[in-house]
């Protein structure tokens, strides 16, 4: 018997179809049923004053045709360019990126832009970066367009237009 599955629109994960929640990033699918297997984009608010605004998701969204990559975590959505020599992530204050989680090791992982997209390098951390539901280890190259869970911080690789999947 096969079972159907869906991939995780956050994090990329192969789940099976029944599950709720993705166990790599805790994406929930129950949340709404509108956005059950893909992410819509959300309508505009109108703000007390009247003036329409822009949901911070398709203010990101807009900046994906630099190098860089879109940090999300369930308090922050924020973009960070990076440098043709990379950057580095981590607890440690020496990081060019640094995320304040003790789950997260002193020096979790590199990012390196690539013509196809980040090569990211686990730098022995003791909770691995995880990479369409599975956990990185050594180095790979990660599309642009396409996400890694850092300790539930989810990175999307933002670069060139034509080199991109979809967000």
């Amino acid at each position: 018997m096969e079972y159907r599955k869906k991939t995780c629109p956050r994090c990329g994960a192969e789940l099976y179809e029944d599950m709720g929640v993705c166990y790599g990033c805790l994406y929930d699918f129950t949340r709404d049923g509108s956005r059950r297997d893909r992410l819509l984009p959300e309508p505009p608010l109108v703000d007390e004053g009247g003036q329409d605004t822009v949901p911070l998701g398709e203010a990101l969204a807009r900046v994906p045709e630099e190098v860089g990559l879109r940090l999300s975590t369930a308090s922050v959505d924020a973009w960070v360019g990076v440098p043709p020599e990379g950057l580095s992530l981590g607890r440690d204050p020496s990081n060019d990126v640094v995320l304040h989680s003790p789950a997260v090791s002193r020096r979790h992982l590199r990012l390196v832009p690539t013509p196809d997209g980040m090569e990211a390098t686990d730098l022995d951390a003791t909770n691995p970066t995880r990479y369409r539901g599975r956990d990185l280890r050594g180095a790979v190259i990660v599309p642009y367009g396409d996400s890694v869970d850092v300790c539930g911080c989810v990175l999307t690789m933002t670069g060139p237009k034509g080199a991109q999947k979809s967000l």
